[in-house]
């Protein structure tokens, strides 16, 4: 029995010796890549980078919303395009996506699969996962506090990608990303003499403020953009808090005297 144990041990330390041997040097590597980053747009390119190095295929952070639903509408920085994060939008998916509620209320970082959602009777979910091709994920709580939910979520196409390693890795990259975030705002704000109003909007707020300008109704603008009625409202109340402004025409008479550029 106690040759048993012993072999046991020596094998269970041998495959996390293992595991930290091969993980290791490919989280120097992204780290580095985040290290070098310059910019915003930069450091963009080299989470993609890392979230592959990783065995990830795609990646979003978002950091400092006050309601879960913008975790997914309003990323800070994603691989998602833009026409995947409006489907996700229209289709309501956040009112059926359990990840978003694990990632606002969950403090550690966690793995989690499609097969997990299902068995869990999350099944439209999962169904969604997989018509993208996508097996499971990890995901790192970055709250910052009361009005500041965040969260970095990797995606994989295998379970091969779902491991403790690898879950320790992301989780390491993540608040790595987080602090190189936080640098590069600081340095932005610095160099920023007058700043735009406009800046703290989402491209999706900046859009519907657009149509708000051309005196296009709440319900109008669901119907242009391919979005829910509620989903409108809410944004627009978001534009309203964020620009200071009590009313809709007043934030469409900052929008035209801004002169916020469309593209």
């Amino acid at each position: 029995m106690v040759r048993r144990l012993t072999a046991g041990v020596v094998f269970f330390s041998v495959r996390i010796v293992w595991g930290y041997s091969v993980m290791l040097p490919k989280l120097s590597k992204a780290v580095c890549g985040l290290s070098a980053a310059a910019d915003m747009a930069e450091l963009g390119t080299a989470m993609a980078s890392a979230a592959q190095e990783l065995g990830f295929v795609s990646f979003n952070i978002t950091i400092d919303k006050r309601h879960a639903v913008e975790l997914m509408e309003e990323p800070l920085l994603t691989t998602w395009s833009r026409e995947d994060l409006l489907a996700y939008s229209r289709d309501d998916w956040a009112a059926k996506d359990p990840l978003l509620q694990s990632a606002v209320q969950r403090e550690t970082p966690f793995l989690w699969s499609a097969e997990g959602w299902r068995n869990s009777g999350h099944c439209e979910y999962s169904e969604y996962l997989a018509l993208n091709g996508i097996a499971g994920g990890a995901t790192v709580p970055l709250g910052g506090g009361p009005g500041k939910l965040g969260a970095m979520t990797f995606l994989a196409v295998s379970d091969d990608a779902l491991t403790a390693d690898s879950l320790h890795a992301t989780n390491v990259l993540a608040l790595f990303a987080l602090a190189r975030v936080q640098v590069l705002r600081e340095g932005i704000t610095l160099q920023s003499r007058a700043p735009d109003p406009l800046q703290s909007l989402s491209r999706r707020q900046v859009d519907i403020l657009h149509w708000v300008a051309e005196g296009k109704t709440n319900r109008e603008i669901a119907v242009i953009m391919g979005s829910t009625l509620s989903t409108i409202n809410y944004h627009l109340e978001q534009i309203r808090q964020k620009l200071g402004v009590s009313n809709r025409t007043s934030a469409a008479a900052l929008y035209k005297g801004v002169g916020a550029p469309r593209g």
